[in-house]
């Protein structure tokens, strides 16, 4: 049987009705293969506690943010440990291979990493790469909204399973 690692923009989406995708999500979700797992990151938590962070910071809105975390830490979680660590070496490794110039320095961080054919900025978030390892790690199927799986990280890593919704 399947299992699923709900990546945090769809969890996001997914916890909070007034988003514009939020039934077209919910509808997917409603659609995997029944009984399976579905789990939710450490790093989602982690994203959306920041999320929330910053909101306090600026005094806006915290109810929909503070529901999003309670309806995703009702989830199964899915930590981070050594084997992770390892999984995620092989997949920064294997996108920063087949994305970056590697005779020219990468830049440390994933945020300003540039394509070598088209010089364009990946644009990729180096938490998604963390829950790539997850998936890999154990072979769990990412469902996300984010195109950057399929469109950046996926084509580098071969073993992995991404549901796009």
């Amino acid at each position: 049987m399947e299992t699923y690692l709900l990546d945090t923009n769809l969890v996001s989406v997914l916890y909070d009705a007034h988003r514009p995708n939020h039934t077209s999500v919910r509808q997917a979700i409603e659609n995997l293969e029944s009984g399976a797992s579905q789990l939710v990151s450490a790093v989602t938590i982690a994203e959306l506690r920041f999320g929330l962070a910053l909101s306090q910071a600026v005094g806006r809105p915290l109810t929909h943010i503070e529901a999003c975390i309670e309806r995703a830490e009702e989830h199964p979680l899915a930590n981070i440990d050594r084997h992770t660590a390892a999984a995620f070496a092989h997949v920064k490794a294997s996108v920063a291979q087949q994305r970056l110039d590697l005779a020219r320095r990468a830049p440390r961080w994933v945020e300003m990493w540039t394509d070598r054919v088209t010089s364009e900025m990946l644009q990729i978030d180096e938490n998604d790469l963390w829950i790539t390892a997850q998936a890999i790690e154990r072979n769990y199927t990412i469902v996300t909204s984010d195109r950057d799986f399929i469109n950046v990280i996926a084509p580098a890593l071969p073993e992995l399973q991404v549901l796009l919704v």
